[in-house]
């Protein structure tokens, strides 16, 4: 039930990540919501994942250009230790959904290997 739980929380965020807002203005132009904050705020602040989603984008096969495996051979390889949660932070950085500071920051990165640890056990 967790898995379904979390499973659908994450299609319903990349549904939403996936589908950016219009917003219509006063002259009759679109603007894209998501082309609107990412002009807004700082790239830190946008780029920056919560370590359950970045499991989440890492097991949906997000990462998959970056050689983190989708689905069950992501659990699989998880598991035989064959990528670790550093791994995948490198993975988010190269898609450009994290800072590269982020890879020294080591509460960061033990976060992301709870998430796994919590995810492969759920």
């Amino acid at each position: 039930m967790k898995r379904f739980i979390a499973t659908s929380l994450s299609v319903m965020l990349l549904f939403a990540a996936s589908n950016p807002a219009n917003a219509q203005t006063r002259h009759g132009k679109e603007v894209s919501v998501n082309q609107t904050l990412s002009n807004n705020t700082s790239s830190h602040s946008a780029r920056k994942l919560t370590p359950f989603h970045l499991v989440s984008l890492g097991y949906q096969g997000y990462f998959k250009n970056q050689g983190i495996p989708s689905y069950g051979a992501f659990v699989s390889e998880y598991h035989q230790m064959m990528f670790h949660a550093k791994d995948l932070v490198k993975a988010g950085i190269q898609a450009n959904l994290l800072p590269a500071e982020i890879l020294t920051n080591q509460e960061y990165i033990h976060a992301v290997d709870s998430q796994l640890i919590a995810f492969y056990s759920g």
